[in-house]
């Protein structure tokens, strides 16, 4: 997922920040994962269930992209996966330029079907303060 966090200050009004997590009931296939892959760590979910979740860019960049890269994800997450890896790959390249800001804006818009979010892209860049050096 791409995360939008509002923040005060600076020349942006939202922070925005990659995350990668897996939920399940079951917390045998997620140890699983954070074995194998070496990042991460387990949460306990409020549904009785579990989360391995991945927050760092270099864990992300490192670990996840080549896992996921090797072994394919199928079925309806594939696209959100694709998006997902290119938003990624902006956000590790170094400070975001404004067009890289909008970019990755506008793949998270796309992942999930558009699906529910607290902020959406409109409104985030409604809210926008460009950097005075772009």
């Amino acid at each position: 997922m791409i995360v939008c966090r509002k923040r005060g200050g600076g020349t942006r009004s939202f922070r925005l920040s990659a995350a990668f997590n897996v939920s399940q009931r079951d917390r045998t296939p997620l140890d699983l994962f954070r074995e194998t892959l070496g990042c991460g760590r387990l949460r306990k979910a409020g549904n009785d269930g579990w989360y391995w979740e991945v927050n760092g860019l270099p864990e992300l960049t490192r670990c996840i992209v080549p896992f996921f890269d090797r072994f394919p994800v199928v079925g309806e997450k594939a696209e959100d996966y694709m998006l997902w890896r290119r938003a990624v790959r902006i956000l590790a390249a170094g400070p975001l330029t404004d067009q890289d800001y909008r970019q990755v804006l506008a793949l998270r818009e796309r992942m999930n079907r558009g699906g529910k979010r607290r902020y959406r892209m409109d409104g985030i860049l409604r809210d926008y303060t460009p950097s005075p050096h772009v």
